[in-house]
């Protein structure tokens, strides 16, 4: 009788655990990504998809961390200088996120990175395939620099899912 009644308790105390949140490890969400980071990433690229940098506005992160260019800040933060390139070079930022966005991340020091080629020293050192899923972002001559790897847009996103850069160059 001792059996049944322990084995009763065990069962019941882990269903309690369970429900309870204990000793349950969060699953990552079906791309393997942290749940808040793809939710941040789906966020980031329906926003980038609707080409409205209004939509963006509320996923930037309110602290003065973000990164969105290698020079000193830009009036207006990152949509102003944003939409400044879009004027003078014709550059589209907006797409430009949705497109690294739908592409593979990697892992790099605890942060994912968008697009994969984000870790990536040497355009030799990428698949055929690899260099398939980068054309959309333009030559791989000038996505890379030779000593420096990967210089195209990339964007980035802490495991906690706050964002914490888009930008491109050195």
């Amino acid at each position: 009788m001792r059996i049944p009644v322990v084995a009763a308790i065990g069962i019941v105390a882990f269903g309690s655990g369970v429900m309870l949140g204990f000793g349950v490890t969060p699953q990552p969400a079906p791309n393997g990504l942290p749940k808040a980071v793809e939710a941040s990433r789906a966020a980031l690229l329906a926003a980038a998809e609707s080409g409205d940098y209004e939509a963006v506005r509320p996923l930037l992160p309110a602290d003065d961390g973000f990164r969105y260019t290698f020079g000193g800040p830009v009036e207006g933060g990152p949509i102003a200088y944003w939409q400044e390139l879009e004027r003078t070079t014709g550059e589209r930022p907006l797409e430009t996120l949705a497109a690294i966005l739908r592409m593979p991340y990697t892992l790099s020091r605890g942060y994912y990175f968008w697009p994969f080629a984000y870790d990536v020293a040497d355009v030799n050192d990428l698949t055929t395939h690899e260099r398939k899923l980068l054309a959309p972002l333009g030559r791989l001559d000038r996505l890379f620099a030779e000593g420096t790897g990967y210089l195209g847009w990339r964007a980035g996103i802490a495991p906690d899912g706050a964002w914490s850069f888009f930008v491109a160059g050195d």
